[in-house]
Parts: C-alpha cells; structure tokens; sequence
C-alpha cells in the first residue's frame, strides 16, 4: 500500500472541547467519565474521489481510508505494532511455515450471511489471479504464501495458491519458508474478504450502495460522486460494541485552502492536509487541534 504521513486538524466528538488525536472510525475504548457528544457523526475530507472501492483494485490512501472503515481482515496491527485478532480468534503455525486461522464464531457480512474460511480463499486467489490486475497481485508471494509469486506471473493456477478451507470457520496458509513479517503483512487492506456470490453476480458494479456487503464497523449508504461518500454503522459487525461514531462522511476535497477553511467554519472535523505556507500560523491558532 502506497502511505503518505501527513498533518491533520482534527476535531474529536466529545461533548466539550477538542482533542488532538486522529480517532479511528472503527471503535473506540471511550475512557470512563468521557462525555460524548449526542450525535456521533464524523465529516472527514479525504483529499479526492475514489477510483473504486474494490480492495483488489486500489493502491492509495484515498481509497483504503474508505476501505479500512467498511471491511476487516484476519489481523491487524496496533498503533505500538502489536497484532491484533480481527476475524480470526485465535491461530497457531507449526515449524512457521504452516498456519492455521480460525475464525470467531458468528462472524457475518453486513447482510447477516456467514463470513467463511472459503469465502477468503476465494478472495485470495482472486487477489493473485492476472485477470484480475490487482496492483497488489504480488504481494502473496511477496509473502511466500505457496505458488503466489508463480500465479501472479501466470505460470499456475490460481487454485494453487497455498491456502485452503478446512472447514467454514478454519482457514490453513502455507508458506514455502519462515517469514518473521508474516503475520504482520495480513494486515494489508488487500486481504479482507470479499463475498464472491456478489462479485459474481454485479461484477465491477459490486461495490456500488445497493449491492455490497461488508465485514468492518461501516456498511456503504450513499456515493454520490465527486460529492460525498457516507458509510454508516454496521450493526452486524462482530465487535460493534466498541463502535462510537455512527455516520462517516467522506469529501473528496482538493484544494488545502477550502479544506481548512470548511474546517474553521464547522463544516468538516478531520482535514486531508494542511497548506505548508500556512503550518506555523495554524499550529499557533489551532494549538492542540493540528495532529502532525
């Protein structure tokens, strides 16, 4: 995934005052005593419209901001760089080569259907597949998941990738040596799942509102393009208890200047970046509001 490290001003939705720290939309553990604004709502600008909301697909941050919010993968990894469990519980690997994934019980799309070992086997050998021309169709084998480098080149099947469903809810990779980042590198937004009756049945039109299903915190509402994006609360979502916000909006503004300026005006609560001729002035008049 291409990264970019930015400024932002971000204004937090706690009932009084403002905090300068980029709250992730996907939950929250909200310190007791905290009181939170009555409506849990968050405008954000994402700096441009996206080209697709299809995980394969995409390869900027303008695109995984929206993507990171809808859908979840196996792991990921905290701010201090520890993995943590997603949709997968709990795994164990023998001689660090083979790894078995088992995913939490219940565990479903937002339309209430059975998220499964199978449906993230498909994912994967979509993801590798040259039909498919995913930017990130080497990074399986970048890996050393089994065949991704030779499937990614067309030399095999993608059926030949080294993972596979023993069962719905247990999921075995298979690496072809040790690799120390492995566990680290399935946190890449290219590898949540996707559902592969819906992709079969929409084809590129899978993402838009009225078709896709989503395995994060957010479900997709609206896309209007080149106006907004709004995600809102995914009540199917296997840890939405620690969700807080319940409505994102995502603004593809390009212009700094309008950025900041929607964001003294109220109108927005986290900008994409801010102007560099003008950091010095608003670190001074924003204070702890500018998150750099």
């Amino acid at each position: 995934m291409k990264t970019q490290k930015y400024n932002h001003i971000t204004r937090v939705l706690v009932a009084v005052g403002l905090f300068s720290m980029v709250i992730p939309a996907l939950g929250a553990q909200v310190p007791p005593g905290t009181a939170l604004a009555e409506k849990q709502e968050l405008v954000r600008n994402n700096g441009s419209e996206p080209s697709s909301l299809d995980p394969h697909k995409v390869e900027s941050d303008v695109e995984n901001n929206i993507i990171s919010d809808l859908f979840e993968g196996l792991v990921s990894v905290s701010p201090t760089g520890e993995i943590e469990p997603r949709l997968a519980e709990k795994w164990e690997n023998k001689d660090n080569t083979v790894w078995t994934f088992h995913l939490r019980p219940g565990v479903t799309w937002s339309d209430g259907t059975a998220i499964t070992a199978q449906d993230i086997v498909w994912s994967w050998q979509r993801l590798v597949s040259p039909l498919t021309a995913s930017p990130y169709a080497s990074y399986p084998g970048n890996m050393h998941i089994v065949n991704g480098a030779e499937i990614a080149q067309g030399q095999k099947a993608p059926e030949t990738l080294g993972v596979k469903a023993i069962d719905d809810a247990t999921l075995e990779v298979t690496l072809t040596q040790p690799n120390a980042a492995f566990l680290a590198m399935l946190a890449h937004p290219s590898l949540v799942p996707l559902d592969k009756v819906l992709i079969s049945r929409y084809g590129d039109k899978w993402t838009k509102p009225e078709h896709i299903v989503t395995s994060g915190p957010y479900k997709l509402s609206q896309w209007v393009v080149n106006e907004r994006i709004v995600a809102e609360r995914n009540p199917r979502y296997w840890d939405n208890a620690h969700t807080v916000i319940n409505k994102v909006t995502y603004l593809p503004i390009s212009s700094e200047t309008a950025d900041v300026n929607r964001y003294k005006a109220g109108e927005i609560d986290i900008v994409y970046t801010v102007p560099i001729n003008q950091f010095a002035q608003l670190k001074k008049t924003m204070g702890d509001q500018l998150d750099v």
